[in-house]
């Protein structure tokens, strides 16, 4: 069985309703533009990623970060 008959034996035994549903989203899906990714961006996130400064901080200081986040908000 190929994609398209699996699809169609799931949506013969749907609601009309959601049948309807499933139509939409496959339009949706028709018109919705191909994102592609290149090497060099999948890299930079990767890279980015990385040096991100997870498990650096302690509980305190992060709690500190927000509150003087917190109070530069409240003042502006």
């Amino acid at each position: 069985m190929n994609i398209a008959q699996a699809i169609y034996q799931h949506v013969k035994t749907m609601p009309m309703e959601k049948a309807v549903e499933v139509l939409h989203f496959i339009e949706f899906l028709e018109t919705k533009k191909d994102i592609t990714v290149t090497e060099t961006e999948a890299n930079d996130v990767l890279e980015f990623m990385q040096n991100l400064p997870l498990g650096h901080r302690t509980d305190a200081e992060i709690n500190n970060a927000i509150q003087a986040l917190r109070d530069e908000w409240q003042t502006s």
